[in-house]
């Protein structure tokens, strides 16, 4: 065995590197997982509308819906690209601020002690009730309801941001200082990776926070377009497939957002141990 195989663990001793294998099984089981899953809440929805005789009106059956889906595949991809867009840009917008904010609050007392009332404040907000707000400022444009999922976002992110900056090891930082690092050498090099962890968790929260906060900002802002409004004119003509196919959707959405924030998050934190299997090499030391 060469020297170039083998790796220092933090202990400074060579080691070898995790075979292949357990890594391809790994790939494989988070994309069989999530199907899993899924089906198995299926089956379980599906069994229990059957069995029990459900009527239509009060729950259908998923191969129904799947059908009705298949049938109006057009529809249903217009008002997603929609609904996707408005959940996109404000996603973008409150990972934007939040950053900022969460920054400029992790280096000044002042400013973190200025900020947490607003914070409370915004989070004790029926976020609602702003969708007719936005409608009046902005008239009938999507920023209603790119601000109503921005909101919805903003909080989870500047919380986990913040609490990520702040939890940095004592020693490396004290370290950092010693050698006359800067605070934007010490945020770059330190405070910001020590801060994606909890960055990407709050990330993958705020993926259905965005889809929620558009479907809200559609359904009482005023839209003729998305599947807010969709699921909105299905419920109050008693469409039950559109009204459901609505609701399918979005979960997909979010679903899929989610694996692939995922599959990014373990590209980004290799490093992490957040990243290791359970009885892993690092759960074995």
């Amino acid at each position: 065995m060469t020297a170039q195989t083998l790796g220092p663990n933090a202990a400074g001793v060579a080691r070898e590197p995790p075979p292949e294998r357990p890594q391809r099984a790994r790939r494989s089981a988070m994309v069989v997982a999530p199907i899993v899953g899924l089906a198995v809440v299926f089956a379980i929805w599906e069994f229990y509308v059957r069995v029990f005789d459900i009527s239509r009106l009060t729950l259908p059956t998923p191969s129904s819906i799947l059908v009705h889906l298949v049938d109006e595949p057009g529809f249903y991809w217009r008002h997603a690209q929609v609904t996707l867009r408005e959940a996109a840009m404000g996603y973008g917008l409150a990972l934007g601020a939040a950053l900022l904010v969460a920054t400029f609050m992790a280096h000044s007392r002042f400013v973190e002690r200025a900020s947490m009332p607003v914070i409370v404040l915004l989070q004790s907000t029926p976020v609602a009730v702003l969708a007719p707000v936005f409608l009046i400022w902005f008239g009938f444009s999507s920023w209603p309801k790119v601000l109503v999922a921005a909101v919805f976002c903003y909080i989870p992110f500047t919380i986990n941001e913040f609490t990520g900056l702040r939890s940095v090891d004592p020693n490396a930082y004290e370290l950092l200082r010693s050698v006359s690092a800067g605070k934007v050498e010490i945020f770059a090099k330190l405070r910001f990776p020590q801060s994606l962890p909890y960055l990407f968790s709050a990330g993958r929260l705020c993926v259905g926070l965005s889809l929620v906060g558009a479907v809200i900002g559609e359904m009482f802002g005023g839209s003729t377009e998305g599947l807010g409004n969709t699921a909105r004119v299905g419920q109050t003509r008693l469409l039950i497939d559109q009204l459901w196919g609505s609701i399918l959707v979005l979960a997909l959405i979010g679903v899929i957002g989610n694996l692939l924030l995922a599959a990014v998050e373990t590209r980004v934190l290799r490093w992490h141990s957040s990243q290791d299997l359970p009885g892993g090499p690092t759960a074995a030391r």
